[in-house]
Order: structure tokens, then C-alpha cells, then sequence
């Protein structure tokens, strides 16, 4: 809170409330700007978030249109280069709300998965996180989508929530083939 007295209602101001106002002014500003610090502050966690599932430098939001719904994901950049994209997707494992954030380089190959939310039962995605499955999608380009059973495994005692993430990382597998593959983004 920031107490404006007398001398800051005159039309000269004193040095300090100068100061104080505009550090007011930069510190105080709407959280949805990105110059306020909370707003820099969370794309920074959100970059470092991103930073886990592709090797980039920086990202810049896109967005793409799929059946009438508007995607929003990110370009990974690398030395200026376009290096690969980060989708965040939702999708329901044993419950809604399981968020899953992919990596996929410019070849549609995933760089990494991540669970980033979730309102999984307590343990399950550890369980399937400690059981591999998100490493065992790294590294691997299938174009038509990753299959339980198949073309990768799930993890037993977690089979709702393998399925959950697997149906997230798919997503992105499908938005990438559907609408940037050998396409002009970045």
C-alpha cells in the first residue's frame, strides 16, 4: 500500500515520492502485463516447465485450430532456430484433469513428457512415472499415436492414469502430424 501525503498531490513532486511512485508503478502494475514481476516470474517457470521436455533456449506461443477449438502451444527455439513444439493437454486418467506436457522435435520425435497437474489417487502417477513409462516414450516417433500394449507399456496398478498420459502425449502427436508437420512454423 503505498500512503500519498500532501506533498504528493502537489504539482512538484519531492524526489522520494517520484521514486516511490514509480516503483509503484512497476512493481504494482496488472499481473496480467507481462512487465509486472509476477507475470515474468511465472513465464519464467513456465519456460523452465517447458525446458523439461525440450532442449530450447526460448518458446513463443502459437496457436493452431483444431475441430473449431483453438490450441495454444509453444515453439521451441534453439540459437534462433525452431527446434521443436510443447503441447499442454488434458486429459481424464483415473480422474479429470490430468495435465500432460510433450516435447516434440521438428521431426515429430517426443523429447519428453511430463505430468505438470493431475487429480490422480495419491501415488499413481509417481507409480507410473517410477515405472517408466514416461522415459519409454522419449526418444520414439509414431506417427499414428502411442498404443498401451503396443508400442509402449503401461504400468500395472496405474493402468487408468498410463492410459491418461499416453492419450495426452497422443494429442500432441496428433496436432503435430495434422498441423505442423512439413508445415512452415517457426
Amino acid at each position: 500500500m503505498i500512503y500519498l501525503d500532501a506533498a504528493a498531490t502537489t504539482l512538484e513532486k519531492p524526489p522520494q515520492v517520484r521514486q516511490a511512485m514509480a516503483q509503484a508503478a512497476a512493481e504494482l502494475s496488472t499481473p496480467g502485463r507481462g512487465s509486472h514481476p509476477a507475470a515474468r516470474r511465472a513465464e519464467e517457470t513456465e519456460n523452465a516447465a517447458r525446458r523439461q521436455v525440450i532442449d530450447a533456449d526460448s518458446f513463443e506461443k502459437a496457436t493452431l485450430t483444431d475441430e473449431g477449438e483453438e490450441v495454444v502451444y509453444y515453439l521451441a527455439q534453439k540459437d534462433g532456430a525452431t527446434v521443436g513444439y510443447v503441447f499442454t493437454t488434458v486429459t481424464t486418467g483415473k480422474s479429470s484433469g490430468l495435465t500432460v506436457m510433450t516435447g516434440l522435435d521438428t521431426a515429430g520425435t517426443v523429447t519428453g513428457v511430463q505430468v505438470t497437474a493431475d487429480n490422480e489417487t495419491a501415488g499413481y502417477v509417481d507409480k507410473v512415472v517410477n515405472g517408466g513409462l514416461l522415459d519409454a516414450m522419449k526418444g520414439k516417433n509414431v506417427p499414428d499415436g502411442f498404443v498401451l500394449g503396443e508400442t509402449v507399456d503401461g504400468v500395472s496398478q496405474a493402468t487408468k492414469t498410463s492410459r491418461g498420459i499416453v492419450s495426452g502425449v497422443n494429442l500432441a502427436v496428433h496436432y503435430y502430424e495434422t498441423y505442423l508437420k512439413g508445415g512452415d512454423q517457426g
